[in-house]
């Protein structure tokens, strides 16, 4: 192992993965983050980094940790089905998503692990889930009532073991950006309030690490994991007013938002005539209202890398950035109620919206360098060879 001392302790190098959900691109040319724009100056920030599709929390997260797409690791919506398993993965709920079935490919953490080094995460998608009886050696599990503050006094207590337990290996997810930016929009006051304080708190991390003398040992990336985008009433497509009651019969359940990913009824006798007729439909209500793409799993363009995986809806209806396809069951404008979400993920991932932020700070990362644009799925070989694993 490549030692270094910092004068008191002796450290390996070391990777703090920081998570920021939902921080689009060009918040960080916005003022609002002073911290993170002087970290960028002080290591490398990409343009920007392109998300994986779909562009939403659980598939991306899986991707920067994994190095693979979504149709490759499996994880392929926040909620989606398994026709060959028969069961259904729901994101908010432990007993439906921690079984490893779910989670193909192998993450950092546990590649780490396999190779005689410690690693630590918090709260990052898929940490409670076990890998040939293998874990993280330190996890803390989801919990929404947890700041990142105190996340940060996590991460210190676990630099400031001895060296033999110390993690070499760090990852750490922050909700709060996303979550006022579905409730708010992604650039009003709560939303910008939020990534302030995400801000500060890095400032906080950062501080820590210069008192500790640690800035050439700690790798320090700050990632998001998809940008957002603004989406209003004015931007929905009722497609309930074109389909027939016969053509929505054939809808079993939608997967993804605002994706809809199609599953018919399991009992229909043959699924491709079921998925043409749908399509057709689609189709139809595509040459009157505009805003949307329909695909079957096969025609999906390739550079969304989202065909080959049994998990994949038959059918994929994807609208253009800021719009939303819905019935009047979900939402009905004649009710006069306040429509929301005001901010969405899951676009197009390559929309300048879906764009996501990379900043690395470190010993790893040359001083005020601008890097061209990449796609998350390589942030795994960046830290596998800081890390040095094979």
């Amino acid at each position: 192992h490549v030692i270094y001392n910092n004068g008191t302790h002796d450290f390996a190098p070391t990777v703090l993965l920081i998570s920021l959900d939902g921080v689009v691109n060009n918040d960080l040319d916005l003022s609002v983050t002073p911290v993170l724009s002087r970290m960028a100056k002080e290591g490398s920030r990409a343009e920007y980094m392109t998300p994986s599709f779909p562009p939403i929390t659980f598939p991306n997260h899986w991707s920067l940790v994994t190095g693979l797409y979504p149709e490759s690791h499996g994880i392929v919506g926040n909620y989606f089905y398994d026709p060959v398993l028969n069961d259904s993965f729901y994101y908010k709920s432990p007993e439906h998503s921690w079984d490893s079935k779910w989670w193909g490919g192998e993450p950092i953490w546990i590649t780490a692990v396999k190779q005689n080094k410690k690693s630590g995460v918090i709260m990052w998608p898929g940490c409670s889930t076990s890998f040939e009886g293998l874990r993280p050696t330190y996890t803390v599990a989801f919990d929404n009532f947890v700041t990142f503050d105190e996340k940060v006094d996590q991460v210190f207590d676990w630099i400031d073991l001895p060296i033999e337990d110390r993690p070499q290996f760090i990852g750490l997810y922050v909700p709060q950006v996303d979550q006022a930016g579905h409730a708010y929009g992604p650039f009003a006051n709560e939303t910008m309030r939020q990534l302030s304080i995400a801000d500060k708190n890095i400032g906080r991390l950062l501080r820590g690490i210069t008192e500790r003398n640690l800035t050439d040992i700690i790798n320090v990336i700050v990632v998001s994991d998809h940008g957002m985008s603004q989406t209003d009433k004015t931007r929905l497509i009722h497609y309930d007013e074109e389909l027939t009651e016969e053509e929505l019969s054939l809808i079993w359940q939608i997967e993804t938002y605002p994706i809809l990913g199609i599953r018919l009824h399991p009992a229909i006798k043959s699924e491709e005539d079921a998925v043409e007729k749908l399509y057709r439909a689609f189709k139809r209500l595509q040459q009157k209202t505009g805003h949307f793409e329909v695909y079957k799993k096969k025609d999906v363009p390739e550079r969304y890398h989202f065909s080959h995986n049994v998990r994949i809806p038959p059918l994929l209806v994807l609208p253009d950035v800021g719009w939303n396809l819905v019935t009047h069951q979900e939402y009905d404008p004649a009710l006069g109620q306040d429509y929301s979400p005001k901010g969405v993920h899951g676009y197009d991932n390559l929309s300048p919206e879906s764009r996501a932020i990379f900043v690395g700070r470190g010993p790893n990362f040359s001083k005020n360098k601008r890097i061209k644009p990449f796609w998350n799925v390589e942030l795994f070989n960046v830290m596998s060879r800081i890390l040095n694993l094979k």
